[in-house]
């Protein structure tokens, strides 16, 4: 099919998402779990409050095996503005000595279902694999092991059931979907449901990025696109003539998908050219170049939140109107 590219009139808000003068609203700080990066959060509203669940990595951390370059947990940060942040002093989520994922936990997505909060998020074993995995909890602070779930990384789940099922778009090379009955164990289907698009922002990869929204439209999903090398290299160069472009192996973006409300594998429209790119010094230079790494969307007083990593070291908000 033709891909179309106008957005209905109802998610015309998209379009006009604009990044925060207070941005980053998170930066690495202290000496503890977040004192060398913070990035790429998953966002909740609870008890009148912004929540924050975010990747964080301090370096004085040794990971057991020394392959893995370093150590990442997860933390959370609150916010009752959704601009500025407390940061909790330990993680909520740390592998410890005897856990196989000793590279840490990474990216997580957060979504709540009925009375409960479904946490997806990526486990890094040994350097080696990278499985999905899921966790439970009432209260976001006691919370049920739900395992590996899926072979990869990336699990953005829908918020209601659709024929039956709960689905999951996951995967970081095409975006494929899997779905459930009860959460908890998971089929996938065998066909990509959103590829990379050659001479495009999202050249190389596609990754979802915050779970997808179920509107009358059809299902939002923001995902995040890699150009690739070549293509990174020349968009960089356009923006900051700077030595860094010879050593650029990626520019991550975030775009959008608009998928079949009864048919989350059926695309519907989706956009030419991204809403977020790499473009301030905050977005560009930090653990990696040039990167905007969508993960949380809320819906808080008024406005639509959308936060995302920046060059895998801060973060960042994208805001609309309701």
């Amino acid at each position: 099919m033709k891909e179309a590219v106008k957005l209905p009139p109802h998610l015309a808000w998209i379009e006009h998402l604009k990044k925060s003068p207070c941005n980053p609203v998170i930066r690495p700080q202290g000496a503890g779990p977040a004192a060398d990066a913070i990035f790429n959060p998953a966002a909740i509203v609870h008890d009148g409050r912004v929540g924050l669940l975010c990747r964080a990595i301090n370096f004085t951390r040794q990971p057991r095996d020394s392959r893995n370059w370093s150590v990442t947990t997860l933390v959370w940060a609150w916010s009752d503005d959704g601009f500025h942040f407390e940061l909790d002093e330990k993680p909520a989520f740390d592998p410890g000595p005897d856990s196989p994922y000793q590279g840490g936990f990474e990216d997580p997505r957060l979504v709540k279902i009925g009375d409960e909060y479904v946490l997806t998020f990526t486990g890094v074993h040994n350097f080696d694999r990278t499985p999905g995995l899921i966790a439970f909890s009432r209260d976001l602070k006691h919370w049920e092991w739900g395992g590996e779930v899926l072979p990869g990384r990336a699990i953005a789940i829908t918020r209601e059931r659709i024929g039956g099922y709960y689905y999951g778009y996951w995967g970081n090379s095409c975006i494929f979907l899997a779905r459930s009955r009860d959460l908890r164990s998971w089929e996938t289907l065998k066909e990509p449901a959103l590829r990379p698009r050659p001479g495009r922002f999202d050249a190389l990869l596609c990754e979802s990025a915050a779970p997808p929204l179920l509107t009358d439209d059809g299902i939002l999903l923001f995902y995040n696109g890699d150009r690739g090398r070549e293509q990174a290299q020349n968009y960089a160069r356009g923006i900051i003539p700077c030595y860094v472009h010879d050593i650029l192996w990626t520019c991550y973006s975030t775009g959008w998908a608009l998928f079949d409300r009864h048919d989350p594998s059926r695309l519907l429209a989706r956009c030419e050219e991204p809403v977020l790119t790499p473009e301030r010094l905050y977005e560009i230079f930090g653990i990696s170049f040039y990167t905007v790494f969508a993960q949380g969307y809320v819906e808080f007083k008024g406005r639509r939140f959308l936060y995302y990593g920046c060059a895998d070291m801060r973060i960042g908000v994208a805001t609309a109107e309701m």
